[in-house]
């Protein structure tokens, strides 16, 4: 009888190992990373989807995040995730373009009027269709989750306000090394200017650079206001980035977790998108608090100069189709 007793307990065991080795009945430990410091938009975003997740997976899946580039910057956190080090990771479009680089056509300014035009665009299931369809062409090994935004950036100037593009003539302007970069800005009247984001505080204070663009967050963070005091809110790029996931990792999940996954990415998404337009506002506030000049600029004027490259860079990049989708939802 002992024996007895003994086998079937043994028994109970076997089948609860069995059960616990079940896909998607043990916790899974996500690991999910991004390059902005602790309490910045990117990192709401994951707090939120650690927190989502958790919820509707009934605890079997978890994220443990990864702030402040330590786990790489965007590009090698791509490469992560291709290989398999990086379970989940932000990639802002301009960093996604070196993999995909139909996506440089959402570096061009002014594709959005406004924030609610942004949000329209990133909520349409045809984007996220056409963004889907073109990272699996590639073959690169990473899901597309959700949308995360990066800041709307603005200019900011040493010699005070310009509110047309007439303005900006001859105004040296310290840009991001790529052509249509180069071209938006002299399209604009100014002196497109590459220079390592290090040195821009310096060359402004020096005279070397009269003006530079960029986030509010990121002007305030790095006290650029100290050295170009005026604040002209052009708002000519609303910043894509792309939540993304190791495919290999997405599809060892259950498909109740990955539907889990989806849910939660959504949910997160959406929320960080409303603390980065927070923390924009936020950093604005406390620039002018501190003597900034806030200036608010003819947008339209700027827009209509830039339409022209918006439809040139779609056709040489093949993205007119979504160029079109994003014109569809402006007013």
């Amino acid at each position: 009888m002992k024996r007895l007793l003994k086998s079937a307990a043994g028994l109970v065991a076997a089948a609860a190992l069995l059960s616990a080795a079940t896909p998607g009945s043990a916790q899974t430990v996500l690991r999910f990373a991004h390059d902005q410091p602790v309490g910045s938009m990117y990192d709401a975003g994951h707090e939120a989807l650690k927190a989502e997740l958790a919820a509707l997976s009934g605890g079997t899946l978890t994220v443990e995040i990864f702030p402040a580039a330590q786990l790489g910057n965007e590009v090698a956190m791509i490469e992560g995730m291709r290989l398999g080090s990086v379970d989940g990771a932000v990639a802002h479009v301009a960093n996604a373009a070196t993999v995909v680089p139909e996506l440089a056509l959402f570096s061009v300014s002014y594709l959005f009027e406004d924030r609610d035009h942004f949000e329209r665009v990133v909520n349409d299931a045809k984007l996220r269709a056409r963004i889907e369809e073109l990272i699996a062409s590639k073959e690169l090994g990473l899901k597309l989750i959700g949308f995360y935004s990066a800041g709307v950036r603005n200019i900011y100037s040493r010699r005070g306000p310009a509110t047309t593009p007439a303005e900006l003539a001859g105004v040296k302007l310290r840009v991001m090394n790529n052509p249509v970069e180069a071209k938006i800005w002299s399209t604009l009247g100014a002196i497109p200017t590459p220079m390592n984001f290090g040195e821009v505080y310096q060359a402004l204070q020096s005279g070397v650079l009269d003006a530079a663009e960029n986030s509010p967050s990121v002007i305030e963070s790095n006290k650029h206001y100290e050295a170009a005091d005026t604040i002209i809110l052009t708002e000519h790029q609303r910043s894509i980035a792309l939540l993304l996931m190791s495919e290999a990792k997405f599809n060892a999940l259950s498909a109740d977790q990955q539907k889990s996954l989806f849910e939660a990415a959504e949910k997160a998404a959406a929320m960080e998108r409303q603390r980065d337009a927070e923390l924009n506002a936020e950093a604005i506030e406390r620039m002018k608090s501190r003597g900034a000049t806030i200036v608010t600029p003819d947008k339209a004027a700027f827009a209509a100069m830039v339409r022209p490259i918006q439809d040139e860079v779609a056709a040489s990049l093949g993205m007119t189709d979504m160029l079109s989708l994003i014109r569809s939802h402006a007013k």
